[in-house]
């Protein structure tokens, strides 16, 4: 079976990535594998902004996916992303979701060395650097 990634996407719409991660009104989940994309979960951000620390709390609820789209997100606070394992991605504001995930999808068969990182494989565009790697060990 193939290995999904999940993708939180940051939205005030539900179609675009058009939010930012600190005051966006929901993320928006997807797994994604090079044959398919399908439609996870939605999920309020309501609740987060209740907590004592909201960019914590927001980085939780997006913390089971490998890769975070916003179309802005501050520097402590993508700490706080990358802190709870997902990989934080700006893109241009007002970006079709589905024209991001896409573009993800295409990649995954040779996903370049951040996108193999995130999905836990190793780059195939590293593999002449490993191979060279192990006749210097020899």
């Amino acid at each position: 079976m193939e290995r999904a990634i999940r993708v939180a996407c940051a939205t005030d719409s539900g179609e675009l990535i058009d939010g930012h991660f600190g005051s966006c009104r929901a993320f928006v989940i997807y797994a994604v594998t090079p044959a398919t994309v399908e439609f996870v979960d939605a999920r309020s951000t309501l609740a987060a902004d209740e907590a004592e620390d909201r960019n914590r709390a927001r980085a939780e609820l997006i913390a089971d996916c490998q890769i975070g789209c916003f179309m802005s997100i501050g520097g402590p606070a993508a700490a706080k992303v990358v802190r709870v394992g997902v990989h934080p991605l700006k893109v241009r504001p007002n970006t079709r979701m589905d024209d991001i995930l896409t573009r993800l999808q295409q990649t995954l068969n040779s996903p370049p060395p951040w996108l193999a990182k995130v999905m836990g494989v190793e780059a195939a565009s590293l593999a002449p650097f490993r191979e060279l790697a192990e006749m210097v060990e020899e």
